[in-house]
């Protein structure tokens, strides 16, 4: 189910994306190579690191290994 406007993610989120970005800066020796292997632009990859970008789509989180979930519970 696709929402026509997507909740931006919480400080906590937008934590846990840079840290997953990290890892794989890491695991590459460098941003540009962990864009190459994510096959993400470099350029993209640094705005998401440095927190200029802030809301990646679906397709960008999977290639982080991490997924947006949505969902109404009853309380």
């Amino acid at each position: 189910m696709r929402y026509s406007v997507i909740k931006p993610p919480t400080r906590k989120e937008q934590a846990l994306i840079r840290r997953k970005i990290k890892e794989v800066v890491k695991e590459q020796g460098g941003l540009r190579p962990a864009a190459r292997y994510l096959k993400i632009k470099p350029s993209y990859l640094g705005s998401l690191l440095d927190g200029t970008r802030t809301n990646p789509g679906d397709w960008y989180l999977r290639k982080l290994g991490l997924r947006r979930v949505t969902y109404i519970e009853e309380i």
